[in-house]
């Protein structure tokens, strides 16, 4: 089968789903077309045959939502892929796509619907649109639009994939709930619990290493780009990340869903710090908390942190009680094939 597969390019998270499900279809015989931008697109073009688009991205500044700035750069460059229209067809003439898959990438859904092809979305931001949760009033204002978003980009579809670590109720009965994809470079790793905590943030914030300088414990702090090391803070650059994953006890950091998943699978405690105005995060916070794996903040600062490292053992004790099964993605997706005819 031919799949024409949208990837969000905006963060990390949506390119390690898409490195496990991409490669699973192709070791299962699919040919795979990726269409993406940003981060996903430097990520995923070494691995698969890869479409560069423009696409939708966020503006942060000093940790907060810019909805105003978010909306005003989004409306100047999405539109600028209809330069691109008549390779958007050149591509659908020359790969003929039998089945359209969705991560949160726009431009995919139209092509699918305007020429008839299936479509599968492919992510955890639906859990807004299709599963039933509450939402404390403080953050209904977020949540709707936050929703409403996510009904833009991607509104229609054969099936909603949804990944979740809690359990949840569905509103939409084509939707089947998965527990988070794990990356193989995350499930290879030789899981220890040396004396240092990880700590990354998507945006650089001199605030936080102040808090951070102040507390007697090792910080291992990703985000800056830099080797360097500055009394308890270690800064590193991304090629030690995965190693670093591995052997930290704990993790600090904003309220990404693969960051998290991964800390649930590798069983570490998790501070999420979620990025203010963006509902999805604090939707991961909420749930991270419910399920005892860990905390979240939204006033980082040294009291939460050390009550963060004082309760260690009681997360890792609901981690350890944690199980889900891991594979179960790949009998989803091979249930969905096989309704198109292919094995």
């Amino acid at each position: 089968m031919r799949i024409l597969y949208g990837v969000s390019g905006e963060g990390y998270g949506h390119s390690s789903r898409a490195l496990v499900l991409g490669k699973y279809l192709e070791k299962k015989g699919h040919k795979v077309v990726i269409l993406t931008y940003g981060k996903a697109y430097r990520v995923l073009k070494r691995k698969f045959k890869t479409f560069k688009v423009r696409g939708l991205h966020f503006k942060i500044k000093k940790g907060i939502l810019d909805k105003y700035k978010t909306l005003e750069y989004n409306l100047k460059n999405f539109p600028r892929n209809l330069w691109k229209w008549k390779k958007f067809q050149k591509l659908l003439i020359e790969f003929k796509p039998e089945l359209c898959i969705s991560d949160m990438e726009p431009i995919v859904p139209i092509l699918a619907f305007w020429n008839k092809i299936p479509l599968i979305s492919f992510d955890n931001q639906h859990r807004l649109t299709n599963l039933e949760f509450e939402v404390p009033d403080k953050y209904k204002q977020d949540f709707i639009l936050a929703r409403g978003v996510v009904n833009v980009i991607v509104k229609r579809a054969k099936y909603f994939v949804v990944t979740s670590f809690v359990d949840m109720k569905k509103i939409k009965e084509n939707t089947i709930i998965v527990p988070p994809i794990i990356r193989e470079d995350v499930r290879k790793l030789k899981n220890k619990k040396e004396n240092k905590v990880l700590v990354y943030f998507h945006y650089k914030s001199p605030r936080y290493l102040r808090v951070l300088r102040k507390i007697n414990e090792k910080f291992v702090i990703y985000g800056y780009d830099v080797n360097e090391k500055k009394d308890n803070l270690e800064f590193k650059t991304r090629d030690n990340f995965l190693k670093d994953l591995g052997k930290c006890k704990a993790i600090i950091g904003n309220s990404g869903f693969t960051l998290m998943s991964e800390a649930i699978y590798l069983k570490k405690p998790y501070l999420a710090v979620p990025l203010q105005g963006q509902f999805e995060q604090v939707l991961n916070s909420l749930f991270l908390k419910k399920s005892g794996f860990g905390t979240y903040t939204e006033d980082f600062n040294e009291e939460k942190v050390l009550d963060f490292l004082s309760n260690l053992d009681k997360y890792r004790k609901k981690l350890k009680s944690y199980k889900c099964d891991y594979k179960e993605l790949f009998k989803v997706f091979n249930k969905i094939l096989k309704e198109f005819g292919i094995k």
